[in-house]
């Protein structure tokens, strides 16, 4: 992965702004440096610098084919953790942001004979730029569509116009897919990407529980509740800073570094964003992110600090 060494920040303007669902608010952003924007990939997300502090992840949603400008789309939280309400309601249009350049941890499988779109409200954000990609590449995919109703599904009738049969709509106030049914029907070459509450992510996870992991691709908003009953104290060296710690039962491995005075950039803090991806030098690991492969964590060459813990007696890193 590419998400360890600290990213650049870029300056970019909000060239609009627009309701494109209840609650749902697009913005467009173009550079404000002068410099062209990096191209991505369907999936990718950016850290977005709010006016208020705060960092947050949002998913591209815009088509990528379209050069020199980003799109996201936010969903108002009034109950969430303040980077929404901060987002409607202190960015408008003209306003300057920093933001990092693109990364992706949901990439489109380039030997998928067929992709199945699975999202849930907001979830839509990373698949309808999944959606754009696969139809300009000619790919066989279907979408599965859930949210309360039409006036709260954003991009629906772009969507209905790039895939018309494509896409099945699944409006209702409670969950009305039948994720088991769904995955059973599929076939052998079909891979599945979903984003969306965690009661929609969980029920297909544990339908693809059998399936080969690579066929399975999640974006998750939020983490599952995790178990720490066993979390046991363990060392972190840190190399660079000639500091060794021990990291209580009860403590993240980020809250000790930064309770040392080591700054490392963050924002989920619960193993869903890939900011805190730190190199891992010795030791070994006990993976509890949401992000990296299972053939990542068998390499051990890094970890996501606010979430994993160790294995091994002490884990060394490039701190």
């Amino acid at each position: 992965m590419s998400g360890i060494p600290a990213q650049e920040l870029r300056r970019v303007r909000v060239v609009s702004v627009r309701d494109i669902a209840v609650d749902v608010r697009g913005y467009e952003l173009a550079p404000a440096d002068g410099r062209p924007l990096p191209s991505y990939t369907a999936g990718a997300h950016i850290d977005v610098h709010l006016p208020s502090g705060l960092v947050r992840q949002y998913s591209l949603c815009g088509d990528i084919k379209v050069s020199n400008r980003y799109t996201i789309a936010v969903k108002k939280e009034p109950t969430g953790r303040g980077g929404s309400l901060n987002m409607h309601d202190a960015v408008e249009a003209d306003s300057v942001l920093a933001i990092s350049v693109p990364r992706n941890y949901f990439e489109l499988a380039p030997e998928a004979q067929s992709s199945l779109l699975i999202a849930g409200g907001i979830g839509i954000t990373p698949i309808y730029a999944m959606a754009q990609a696969l139809a300009a590449q000619g790919h066989e995919w279907t979408l599965h569509y859930c949210a309360r109703s039409e006036g709260h599904a954003s991009f629906y009738h772009e969507l209905r116009a790039l895939g018309g049969a494509r896409v099945t709509a699944h409006f209702s106030e409670v969950p009305v897919l039948d994720v088991a049914r769904l995955l059973a029907a599929q076939s052998a070459g079909t891979h599945v990407y979903c984003c969306g509450p965690v009661g929609l992510m969980s029920a297909v996870k544990e339908a693809t529980a059998r399936w080969v992991p690579s066929r399975v691709h999640f974006e998750w908003f939020a983490a599952p509740a995790i178990d720490h009953s066993r979390d046991q104290a363990f060392e972190v060296e840190l190399r660079r800073s000639e500091l060794v710690l021990t990291v209580p039962a009860n403590h993240t491995i980020l809250q000790v570094v930064r309770e040392a005075g080591i700054d490392v950039p963050s924002s989920c803090e619960e193993g869903v964003c890939g900011t805190c991806e730190t190199m891992l030098l010795a030791g070994e690991a006990d993976h509890r992110d949401l992000l990296l492969t299972p053939e990542e964590r068998a390499g051990n060459r890094s970890m996501m600090i606010c979430c994993s813990r160790a294995r091994s007696r002490r884990l060394v890193l490039d701190l």
